[in-house]
């Protein structure tokens, strides 16, 4: 019961940062829906790993510094998240209208038994596509798992930079073990992926 009421804190103080963090004229990933896998999926198809995500994610722009953080959590209660402010491992990368691609280093998050999610320790890269409003069925994107092999860290730190500053994965045959990649589509809440004017992308 302790574990429920903290991860309803937690989301709780979520939500008012995401509010909080909405403002101003730079680049920024919001949102809060709920996503699940599928490829060239229509509505009525069958969607797997079924996730919610709550995310607030703050490019660097002039003295302001890279912010933010994605929430994501299964209605049978096990959840991860990303600390943006945390730029030695993450990054937000706002590059043209409606794209981004942002992700890095899962810093927290558990099972439903209670043991630390698998993710943790973890770099996941997140492409993600704000098609149009709404966003069911249209705002998409793929996840890139670098790798399951702990001991490969800090080149799964730095496959995924260079990703996430370039978009180009590494060689088939240069990509680290367990390396994977999911498609996703948006079917509940919206994503919207601000791209300010002021920077010239």
């Amino acid at each position: 019961m302790k574990r429920l009421s903290f991860f309803t804190v937690t989301l709780s103080s979520c939500l008012f940062a995401a509010g909080v963090l909405a403002g101003g004229a730079v680049d920024k990933v919001t949102g809060d829906f709920t996503q699940g896998n599928c490829g060239d999926c229509v509505p009525g198809d069958i969607l797997g790993n079924v996730a919610n995500r709550l995310v607030s994610a703050h490019e660097a722009a002039g003295k302001h510094r890279q912010k933010g953080f994605m929430l994501s959590w299964r209605d049978d209660g096990s959840w991860w998240e990303m600390d943006f402010s945390d730029t030695e491992n993450t990054c937000v990368h706002v590059y043209a209208d409606g794209l981004a691609r942002i992700g890095g280093l899962v810093s927290d998050g558990q099972r439903v038994d209670g043991t630390p999610a698998p993710q943790i320790g973890r770099y996941f890269g997140i492409y993600l596509v704000d098609e149009a409003e709404p966003a069911y069925f249209q705002d998409h994107g793929v996840v890139y798992r670098f790798t399951t092999d702990y001991a490969l860290w800090a080149e799964a730190r730095q496959q995924f930079l260079d990703w996430c500053e370039d978009g180009d994965l590494p060689e088939p045959e240069d990509r680290l073990a367990g390396a994977a990649a999911w498609s996703n589509i948006v079917f509940q809440g919206n994503l919207q992926i601000h791209n300010s004017p002021r920077d010239g992308d």
